[in-house]
């Protein structure tokens, strides 16, 4: 882990005045003490923990700033962008390794942040299998993530990783550096990670995608939160396509009962 600090550009550009400063704070309290040899390497190392952790949280305050209308709930299976009671809901099914995910993620935010609070944008895990393990391991990761640092950071690891991520079942080496830099603690983060807990929760909201449709990532379900019908709309569509479908729900307000969910023409 050190030497992955070491080579990372924005921690290491900080580390040599940081260990002069921890030298000179050393030789001051060694000297205090009357044993310099003794205290000298403690008081660096105390300093450079010290340094390390203001770092990390500086670097996680910094990443975390654009997902700041993450909805305060923290709860597994409910990640929730936006206000909790929007009219309308993007539950979008994706894949942290897909290419067409990654084009598309900018979409629901966008329509969300300028929403005024009528749209929110919930997460669905849906990691396809011709992307694993790499897929259900980022899955994995942001509830890990979540667990320690919350539903904003859950949010701010989407972005990372598909900036990160060299896609397409390739995934991104450093994971534990990046759950690092969102706050989480190294120890805790690879004991969630080792014991697999979130697996069944990944598998159900897959089941749940597919008995409604999906067959691809993104897939993304815009719901009616005033009357509960439901518009699939597929694939990495442009933001026009959601709108369509929210003002064809809204059409619908007031007409007969129909299926619970359509399917929107659309490819990914």
């Amino acid at each position: 882990m050190t030497m992955k600090l070491l080579n990372n550009p924005w921690f290491a550009a900080s580390t040599s005045s940081a260990i002069a400063a921890a030298v000179a704070i050393g030789v001051s309290m060694s000297l205090d003490k009357g044993t310099p040899s003794e205290a000298l390497p403690e008081a660096i190392a105390a300093h450079m923990a010290a340094e390390e952790e203001s770092k990390f949280a500086a670097r996680q305050k910094e990443i975390t700033a654009e997902w700041a209308n993450a909805a305060s709930p923290n709860e597994p299976g409910k990640r929730f962008y936006g206000s909790m009671q929007a009219e309308f809901t993007l539950v979008e099914y994706s894949d942290l390794e897909c290419g067409f995910c990654k084009r598309f993620h900018s979409t629901p935010k966008s329509l969300v942040d300028q929403s005024g609070g009528r749209i929110n944008w919930e997460w669905q895990h849906y990691p396809l299998a011709f992307h694993n393990p790499a897929a259900e391991k980022a899955a994995h990761a942001a509830e890990c993530i979540a667990e320690q640092s919350g539903n904003q950071a859950f949010w701010a690891f989407t972005g990372q990783w598909f900036e990160r991520s060299a896609m397409n079942g390739q995934g991104y080496g450093d994971i534990e550096q990046l759950a690092r830099e969102l706050g989480a603690k190294p120890e805790e983060f690879r004991d969630c990670m080792a014991s697999g807990k979130y697996k069944d929760l990944i598998q159900k909201q897959i089941d749940r995608g597919t008995a409604l449709g999906v067959t691809g990532t993104p897939g993304t379900v815009v719901v009616d939160n005033t009357t509960g019908r439901q518009v699939l709309v597929k694939g990495a569509q442009p933001p026009q396509a959601l709108l369509q479908a929210m003002s064809q729900l809204i059409e619908q307000r007031n007409a007969p009962a129909m299926s619970p969910i359509q399917d929107e023409q659309g490819d990914g």
